[in-house]
């Protein structure tokens, strides 16, 4: 991905320079992370015109160190999130109908956008609202004061990055079963409950 430089704009405030690399950093991460095919959907106009505001409540953009220290903060929380509650959508739909195979509620689950919105605002949620329990008291712990007023901004990225993530490894996982029905059974068992 080619970055024009921003120098070559001085007649642009600072800040907004500031917001422009962050929303163009952004947009390198999720291409590295996803082929590229979903950073329009993180980056649409609301996306961006978020983050522009978030950034300029907290005074500048943190520098790119900063980013990815907040980022080795959040992501794995979003990502046990993101893993967990998909799991379990996945679980509740085969028990509510029990007389279909599981695999049918994995494929609906997996299918539907409306699931991955949802599971995507819940991850969110559990990031940065304080009242949704220890996940938001865990990150507002570790992340530096001057930057809390941008976390809903990244974790709000956090949130839709591991949500893809977790769609993608389970329909990569469901297709590998498909194709070779022994390969769950190497596969330990896990508790998606487990912190």
């Amino acid at each position: 991905v080619k970055i024009m430089k921003l120098a070559r704009f001085p007649a642009l405030p600072a800040a907004l320079l500031s917001t422009i690399a962050v929303v163009l950093a952004t947009a390198c991460l999720v291409s590295l992370f996803h082929g590229g095919d979903e950073s329009s959907e993180l980056l649409g106009a609301v996306a961006k015109k978020k983050l522009e505001e978030a950034v300029r409540a907290a005074g500048r953009a943190p520098s790119t160190k900063e980013r990815a220290a907040i980022e080795k903060i959040v992501m794995p929380i979003a990502n046990h999130l993101a893993t967990r509650m998909l799991y379990t959508e996945v679980a509740e739909r085969a028990r509510a109908n029990p007389k279909k195979p599981g695999h049918q509620a994995m494929e609906h689950v997996l299918a539907s956008s409306h699931e991955r919105s949802s599971i995507e605002a819940r991850v969110k949620n559990k990031l940065v609202n304080i009242h949704s329990g220890e996940w938001a008291e865990e990150v507002y712990r570790k992340v530096p004061h001057k930057f809390r007023r941008i976390l809903p901004a990244l974790a709000t990225q956090a949130a839709h990055s591991a949500t893809l993530d977790a769609f993608h490894r389970l329909k990569k996982q469901m297709m590998l079963a498909e194709k070779n029905p022994s390969f769950m059974k190497h596969l330990p068992a896990t508790n998606p409950n487990a912190r």
